[in-house]
């Protein structure tokens, strides 16, 4: 079963919503999926309203399956029907172990290849910053999607990617779609930065298909700050807020619809 990634080398672009909402999305539609969280903030947790899950206990992260503490599990949580979340403790600490002890790395490598027995879908969410666990798991990776911010920064976070790739020998045929976010057809920057986008991605990745642009929307931090999924069969608190909820659920399902994970 395929492993799907979100990365940018760029913090804030919207990486954990968009492979968050892609995995509830795929979730929705009858999949089983699995959600690894790579980033030890655990945000994938956050956006879903399952923070208890993060503090609840300590023994019970992705780090306690790898040493052989935990089975598989005790180490996920459901927290949409279908969907399954995992979180880390200290990547800084694993990525240290993954570099001194080869053997670990082998180990790793096995654990998530497991996954795939048990899964139709494996998402990985990362950090913007670079460890030896990221390039693991973008080599396990058969997808990656290229979260880009439609502004100077989140052009630089593209090019800063595309370079982190290369240095690390990191395979760019991996990144399947760019996907833009932040977009204002109203608005001079996001429209002048996603055609720069594409002229660059011409060049550098030739391979990869840029999706349609993911709009502005404050209804998605509205809807984060409860808990809420764009995907959740929830009502908003008034016709105005339900409308927009209603546009962005629309356009995502178009823009995921549109990708070719398999």
């Amino acid at each position: 079963m395929p492993i799907i990634s979100s990365f940018c080398k760029k913090g804030g672009v919207g990486k954990t919503t968009v492979l968050g909402y892609l995995a509830h999305y795929y979730a929705n539609k009858g999949n089983t999926v699995l959600v690894i969280s790579a980033d030890d903030q655990n945000s994938i947790f956050k956006i879903f309203g399952a923070d208890k899950f993060v503090t609840e206990r300590d023994d019970d992260f992705f780090e306690n399956l790898l040493v052989g503490e935990k089975q598989p599990q005790d180490v996920v949580f459901e927290s949409r029907i279908n969907m399954y979340l995992m979180k880390t403790l200290n990547t800084d600490r694993l990525s240290l172990t993954l570099t001194l002890k080869r053997a670990e790395e082998k180990k790793l490598r096995e654990t998530i290849e497991n996954f795939r027995n048990y899964f139709d879908y494996i998402f990985i969410d990362f950090p913007p910053s670079s460890s030896r666990l990221s390039e693991i798991l973008l080599d396990l990776s058969d997808s990656i999607l290229l979260v880009v911010g439609l502004d100077i920064l989140g052009l630089e976070g593209y090019s800063n990617t595309i370079q982190y790739f290369v240095d690390q020998d990191i395979n760019l045929d991996k990144i399947k779609y760019i996907i833009p976010v932040g977009y204002n057809p109203v608005k001079i920057a996001p429209k002048t930065c996603l055609k720069k986008l594409t002229e660059e991605a011409q060049n550098l990745t030739p391979e990869a298909k840029i999706s349609a642009p993911i709009k502005e929307k404050a209804v998605i931090k509205n809807l984060q700050a409860e808990g809420v999924s764009v995907f959740d069969q929830h009502q908003m608190k008034d016709r105005f807020h339900q409308k927009n909820r209603d546009e962005i659920q629309k356009d995502l399902k178009a823009i995921f619809d549109g990708l070719n994970l398999e």
